[in-house]
Parts: structure tokens; C-alpha cells; sequence
């Protein structure tokens, strides 16, 4: 790691530290956006990243249990699960594998099932109606759900998420997976487990820039469900935006900026930078 690098990861570690204690004294203003943009573009630009396959590691060591109580009654067979899940979004390569919405999320959803007793529930698309837990707004019926997701097996319409990405709008990607990211769990495309998985093809989604994978704090469900209602029920995403700005750059300072010593010297750490731009 090369002096620039140290003295990058050390302002963003610091501007950071100062953003969230304000953040979590209710002090912050206008700017927040901006501040979030300022670390989130640094770091993207600027810091060579360790290996994914290290990141991940430690986002399974911190967070797995963390994103199971996310969501009320899960098993830990789902705990399981969800380990699992990452373990795929580790493998995925974007270079070599082609990534579609509609087959991604089927395997994640599969994988989070595939401990249960019932494996064969997991990758099936819901077939009864539902309510979506703790939002008081309708969900889609069975077959309109079906015919709006089954959509993303066209990849012409799965690829659109990357328009953004091949133009070099960093923050337009970021935007659209997240509004994606929404989208899904309104459709509520499967008969449980949905918020869990779409969860994780965003994550999926950002590791195409290498932002480590988000997680949500239990001590955050208030906020996260609230700016979820207010993007599903009156398609006002600015919530929901800024607050997966912040948990970004929350996974960029704990799961990477913090933990230094896992940057390698290796040739695919000195040319990540050169290597994982947007083309």
C-alpha cells in the first residue's frame, strides 16, 4: 500500500467518523448527500481495494447474524442460508458470468432456503397473495407479480440496470440498483423471504463497482422500513437514497477502510483501480 493510499484511507476514515457522529446526533444538514457522494467517490476512485473475496469474509464474520434479525421469525436454517448466499456473490464474476436479474434473484432466493427442511420452497415464485410485513400498501397479485418479474428474463430489460455503469455514472448506477432494489420488494415476487433477498442482489449489483456488501443494523430497521414505505408507497426515493448512501459508506469504513491489513500487494490490488472503473 503506497503513501497516497494510507493518507486517502486515513480522511476517509476521519471525514467518516465525523459525518456519522453527526449523522446519529441529528446534526447533519443539507449536505449529507454531498458529504456521502464526496466518501463514496473517493474511495471508488482512489483507494486500491483488497481482494472481494476478503471483504466478504469479513462482512460474513460481522454481519450474518446482524441480517437475519432484520427481519422477524427468520430460522436458523436461513441464517445458514444466507451465508451461502454470499459465498455466491463472492464467486459471481461479472466478466465471466452472465448476470441477469430474474436468475440472480432465483438463486439467491434458492440459497436462502437450501438448509431447510423444505429446499424445493426456496426459487419459487409465490403463487397465493401476500402482505408485505410491517408496510400498510398493497402488494400485486400472484400473476401480475410473475409477469412483471419474469420480464428481467429478457436481457434486454435485465441490462438496463448497467446503462448507467457503461456511461461512467457512477451515482446513476448506485441510484438505479437501489430503485431497482425497491421495485423488487414491492412486487414481492416470491412467498417469503423477498426483502432478504433482494437485499443481497443489490449487494450483488454494487459488487460490480466493488462497494463491500450493505447490512443493516437492527438499532436502524425504523429508518430502513420507513424510507422503504415512503419509496413503495409514493415512489419518493429520496429516503431511501440518502439512507443507502450512508450504510455504503458504513460498509466501506468497517468492512475495508478499517481493516487495512487486508489490502495485499498483489498485482490484481495494484491494478484494481485501472481494472474496475466503469468502461
Amino acid at each position: 500500500m503506497n503513501s497516497n493510499d494510507i493518507e486517502t484511507r486515513k480522511f476517509i476514515k476521519t471525514t467518516y467518523e465525523e459525518y456519522k457522529s453527526r449523522r446519529l446526533t441529528g446534526k447533519i444538514d443539507s449536505n449529507e448527500i454531498f458529504l456521502a457522494k464526496n466518501l463514496i467517490a473517493l474511495y471508488f476512485y482512489q483507494v486500491a481495494k483488497p481482494h472481494f473475496s476478503l471483504i466478504i469474509k469479513e462482512y460474513k464474520r460481522l454481519f450474518i447474524e446482524n441480517e437475519s434479525l432484520i427481519d422477524e421469525g427468520v430460522t436458523q436454517y436461513e441464517k445458514e442460508g444466507i451465508s451461502l448466499i454470499y459465498d455466491y456473490i463472492n464467486d459471481f464474476d461479472f466478466q465471466r458470468d452472465n448476470f441477469n436479474i430474474f436468475i440472480s434473484s432465483l438463486i439467491i432466493h434458492s440459497k436462502l432456503y437450501s438448509k431447510c427442511p423444505n429446499p424445493e420452497y426456496g426459487g419459487k415464485l409465490r403463487e397465493n397473495e401476500v402482505v408485505l410485513k410491517d408496510f400498510n400498501t398493497e402488494v400485486p397479485s400472484p400473476k401480475t407479480a410473475s409477469r412483471i418479474f419474469n420480464m428481467f428474463l429478457n436481457p434486454t430489460i435485465s441490462n438496463r440496470i448497467f446503462d448507467n455503469y457503461y456511461s461512467g455514472n457512477l451515482f446513476g448506477y448506485i441510484n438505479d440498483c437501489i430503485i431497482l432494489s425497491v421495485k423488487l420488494i414491492k412486487l414481492q415476487p416470491f412467498e417469503d423471504g423477498n426483502k432478504r433477498t433482494i437485499r443481497a442482489l443489490l449487494n450483488l449489483l454494487l459488487k460490480r463497482i466493488n462497494i463491500p456488501p450493505l447490512y443493516i443494523d437492527v438499532s436502524e430497521r425504523k429508518e430502513y422500513k420507513d424510507a422503504l414505505l415512503k419509496a413503495i408507497r409514493d415512489e419518493d426515493y429520496d429516503d431511501i437514497v440518502k439512507f443507502y448512501y450512508y450504510k455504503i459508506c458504513d460498509a466501506i469504513v468497517l468492512l475495508d477502510i478499517n481493516n487495512s491489513e487486508l489490502v495485499n500487494d498483489t498485482e490484481q490490488t495494484k491494478n484494481y483501480l485501472k481494472e474496475n472503473k466503469p468502461k
